[in-house]
C-alpha cells in the first residue's frame, strides 16, 4: 500500500480525489488531508507519507513552499493544479507528475502507477533543489491586465467575476477592489485560465471558486461570495451544469 496524503485548499476538490482514489486506486492508502501549509508540514512530519498529492497554490503559500521546509524530501509528489498551458509546460520541463482539475479517472491511475514505479528510485536531495528553483514561475503565475495608467499582473485566482461594461471590463477582486480594463469580455475570457473561469452570460465571466449558490429559473442566477448576482444565460445553463458537476 502507498501510505498518501492529500493537500488541498479546496475541501470540495478534497473529498472528490478521496472518492476517485477509493473507487480507483486500491494501493493506496489515505492517511490524512490539510488545507494550508502549516498543518500540512505537520502531518507530513507525523504520518511520513510515501506519496503526496499537492496542490500548487493555497491561501498561506504554495505548494512549493511547503516543498521547501524539508531538509530531506522523502516522498513523492503529484502536482493536482487548475493552471494554464504555459505553466504546465513547466511543470512537464521539470518532469513533474500532475493532474488536472477537474480530475480524469485515466490520469489518476497513470500518475499513481509512476509514483509506484519510482518509489523503487529515490530521488536525491539536489533533484528537488533544482526543481524548485525551476518553478518559481508556476507558484506565482499572474495575467496580464492593461488598465488606464500602464499595466497590472494579477493572479488569476484573485478575480471574483468580470463583468462587461461597453468597451470596457471591470475585474472584481477577492479583496474588494474593482479593476478597469480597455479588454472587452471575450479578450478577458481568452486571458483567463478556463478551468475555473465560467462565461456565464454575454455580459459576465465568473470564478466558480467564489460560487456561493446557485438559483433555479429559466435559465437562473449564480450568487458570488462577494453577494452580487449574476445572470446565468439560457442557452449555457446546461454547459454550466455540467461544468459544476465535473468539477464538484
Amino acid at each position: 500500500m502507498i501510505k498518501t496524503l492529500i493537500i488541498d485548499d479546496d475541501q470540495a476538490n478534497i473529498k472528490t480525489l478521496q472518492k476517485m482514489v477509493h473507487l480507483y486506486c486500491p494501493q493506496i492508502e489515505l492517511l490524512g488531508t490539510a488545507t494550508n501549509i502549516d498543518d500540512a508540514y505537520n502531518l507530513i512530519r507525523k504520518e511520513q507519507p510515501s506519496l503526496v498529492f499537492l496542490d500548487i497554490e493555497m491561501p498561506n503559500g504554495s505548494g512549493f513552499d511547503l516543498l521547501r521546509k524539508f531538509g530531506d524530501i522523502t516522498f513523492d509528489v503529484i502536482f493536482t493544479t487548475a493552471y494554464d498551458q504555459y505553466a504546465l509546460e513547466a511543470l512537464r520541463k521539470n518532469a513533474l507528475d500532475y493532474l488536472l482539475k477537474p480530475i480524469d479517472i485515466d490520469a489518476l491511475q497513470q500518475a499513481v502507477l509512476k509514483a509506484e514505479k519510482k518509489a523503487a528510485l529515490p530521488q536525491g536531495n539536489n533533484y528537488w533543489e533544482k526543481v524548485l528553483q525551476g518553478l518559481n514561475l508556476v507558484a506565482n503565475n499572474k495575467i496580464c491586465i492593461p488598465v488606464m495608467d500602464g499595466m497590472l499582473f494579477v493572479n488569476p485566482r484573485e478575480i471574483v467575476r468580470c463583468e462587461a461594461s461597453g468597451s470596457y471590463s471591470n475585474f472584481y477582486m477577492v479583496n474588494g477592489k474593482k479593476l478597469t480594463t480597455s479588454l472587452r469580455l471575450k479578450e478577458c475570457e481568452e486571458l483567463l485560465p478556463e478551468q475555473f473561469f465560467f462565461r456565464t452570460h454575454h455580459s459576465h465571466i465568473i470564478n466558480l471558486n467564489y460560487m456561493s449558490r446557485y438559483v433555479k429559473g429559466r435559465g437562473g442566477y449564480i450568487v458570488m461570495e462577494d453577494n452580487s448576482m449574476v445572470e446565468l444565460a439560457t442557452r449555457k445553463k446546461d454547459a454550466f451544469m455540467d461544468f459544476v458537476k465535473k468539477r464538484y
